[in-house]
């Protein structure tokens, strides 16, 4: 039997896989997709630095030579300015423009360094329940048992969804779109830049070689329904429900929130690293289920609570009068 079995080997898996290996948990990953989708660098802050060298991967990480940037230009409700993330006797804090598909392979390349399996291109068909205790699940017409199942597949919550966990809204509904562009926006010196826009808001980021990727998100109002063919609902959700017996959920899958958070790569690993942390400490004695339960559940609504109030003070300043209504 397994200690952990982990559902998506993106970032917050592949932490949970790599935080349990350092507690000796048996790990096993499942990853439906055999490649990443294309999608939008990930962005990431400093302080990420500091848990991929706890975790592992730090030394690729640099060595992949993603886009640096130091801050951030704003134009949202007062004159257009810069945001730097801060410095110290080393110098300024640096962030990164990380290509998603690079990034995985370190995280996932790190994770079977670990000791971590990992097997791709298999797709979870049922839970394996013994009552209310999720035991595993079923894929590829092989039943994989587990002490602890944890669900890192995103917004799609795998997991959640064959659970029938509820979630409960928190927002307007909200799309984004993405895509890339030729354009390297010289007037920010190679620093991304979001602005505020009539419907929500657009983010530019320089990727290096003269290219940019964007994001363009859009709030829905009542008088001006979105399409939903328009792009991802990004809709800010959280499921109470987010751990139980024999589960976590983790990042998306447990709280979405919109990317104007700006660390939702980050929550994802934090998330990964508690699961594996709370998992280990109830194989091992130190924690009943129940407590480990409880504390990965208050820890992701407080997280998700903090988040969703500094959004709401955010867009309140959004220069639409109306659309600062809806929040």
């Amino acid at each position: 039997m397994l200690d952990l079995l982990i559902l998506g080997a993106g970032p917050a898996g592949c932490a949970a896989a790599m935080q349990a290996r350092r507690a000796d948990l048996k790990v096993l990953l499942l990853e439906a997709s055999s490649r990443v989708r294309p999608t939008p660098r990930e962005t990431l802050h400093p302080g990420i630095e500091a848990i991929f060298a706890k975790l592992g991967g730090l030394e690729a990480v640099l060595a992949a030579q993603f886009h640096r940037h130091r801050g951030v230009w704003i134009a949202w409700d007062e004159s257009y300015r810069f945001e730097a993330y801060g410095e110290d006797a080393t110098g300024a804090w640096l962030g990164f423009q990380a290509e998603r598909r690079r990034l995985h392979e370190i995280l996932q390349n790190a994770a079977e360094g670990a000791g971590a399996k990992l097997r791709r291109a298999v797709t979870p068909e049922a839970v394996l329940l013994d009552g209310a205790e999720v035991k595993g699940v079923r894929a590829d017409g092989q039943e994989i048992h587990a002490r602890w199942t944890a669900d890192a597949t995103g917004r799609d919550g795998w997991l959640a969804c064959a659970l029938k966990l509820d979630q409960t809204v928190c927002s307007p509904t909200m799309h984004v779109r993405f895509g890339w562009s030729a354009d390297c926006i010289q007037d920010v010196d190679a620093q991304p830049r979001i602005t505020a826009t009539p419907s929500g808001w657009e983010w530019r980021a320089p990727l290096g070689n003269t290219r940019a990727a964007w994001v363009k998100l859009a709030v829905d109002r009542p008088e001006e329904p979105i399409s939903r063919q328009s792009g991802t609902d990004v809709s800010w959700q959280i499921r109470a429900n987010c751990a139980g017996p024999g589960y976590f959920l983790l990042g998306d899958a447990a709280a979405t929130l919109d990317p104007l958070s700006s660390h939702g790569v980050l929550r994802a690993i934090m998330s990964g690293m508690l699961c594996a942390h709370l998992a280990a400490g109830n194989f091992h004695g130190h924690l009943p289920q129940d407590q480990s339960i409880d504390s990965y559940k208050s820890w992701i609504r407080g997280q998700f609570e903090h988040d969703v109030r500094t959004l709401r003070t955010l867009y309140r300043r959004h220069p639409s009068a109306e659309l600062a209504t809806l929040f």
